[in-house]
């Protein structure tokens, strides 16, 4: 169901009448180059544009940016982050969702036990490249429709990579118990990609390149977001799963 509704405007990758015109001009500028250079929409990747980043953020201040997190969430949960909105991943939130999962039965006590000493917040058993102190979207819905960026996984194991990523593989019990709890749930946020005095958000590829790929016509061109803030509830626009009509559109996600 939608969210509060915001005041600033909101851009979106996927729409460009939602551009800021400045932003959309710099864009057309640089799709007008690669299509002069003869470069194929698929490898916007490559294109030698990074040095516009900064200024395609510059034309983005004052704007909200639309995005996507995408997850396996159980009722109550879709509540917290109603009311909480996203929290940044750390130690706290893996073993709060843990202990809740728990006291709610969801959990046994030795799978209680076994996901909380081996996640990826616990020292000594990191194996993924560094998941905390950020929430990690992507920028396009272009992940639903086209089998990008391993949403699926995300949306058919319970609990996000920190929880799940050491399970699912080696641990056949465990991994069927994460298959089953929850719901596949994406949550589309707003983002501020330039906030003052804070640590800049992680972006890849950059917005500049994901933007001009759409505009070149790639449709897939997309980029995860590291975020590296809380994001308020008032900036949560919906939490949609199967049987949502915004979720039932795109029939090739997990149904359960």
């Amino acid at each position: 169901m939608p969210m509060e509704s915001v005041a600033l405007p909101i851009a979106d990758v996927d729409v460009r009448a939602t551009w800021p015109r400045p932003l959309a001009e710099l864009v057309n500028r640089l799709t007008d180059g690669a299509r002069r250079s003869g470069h194929a929409p698929e490898h916007y990747q490559d294109l030698d544009i990074l040095a516009y980043e900064d200024s395609a953020l510059t034309h983005l201040e004052g704007h909200l940016v639309r995005a996507r997190h995408h997850t396996r969430l159980l009722g109550y949960e879709k509540d917290a982050i109603r009311a909480q909105g996203l929290r940044l991943l750390d130690a706290r939130l893996v073993n709060d969702r843990l202990d809740q999962a728990h006291a709610f039965g969801h959990l046994t006590e030795v799978e209680h036990e076994t996901l909380r000493t081996v996640n990826e917040t616990v020292p000594g058993h990191h194996r993924l490249g560094k998941r905390e102190d950020q929430v990690c979207l992507t920028l396009s819905a272009a992940p639903q429709t086209h089998h990008i960026n391993g949403i699926h996984r995300l949306l058919t194991y319970w609990g996000g990579e920190a929880i799940y990523w050491q399970h699912c593989e080696g641990s056949p019990d465990l991994a069927a118990k994460l298959r089953g709890l929850g719901t596949p749930s994406v949550v589309t946020a707003l983002l501020d990609l330039t906030p003052p005095g804070q640590k800049r958000h992680s972006i890849f590829p950059s917005v500049i390149h994901v933007l001009t790929g759409k505009a070149l016509g790639h449709e897939p061109a997309d980029a995860d977001v590291f975020y590296r803030s809380p994001i308020p509830p008032q900036w949560i626009e919906s939490i949609v799963s199967p049987g949502d009509a915004a979720y039932d559109r795109f029939p090739e996600l997990p149904r359960s």
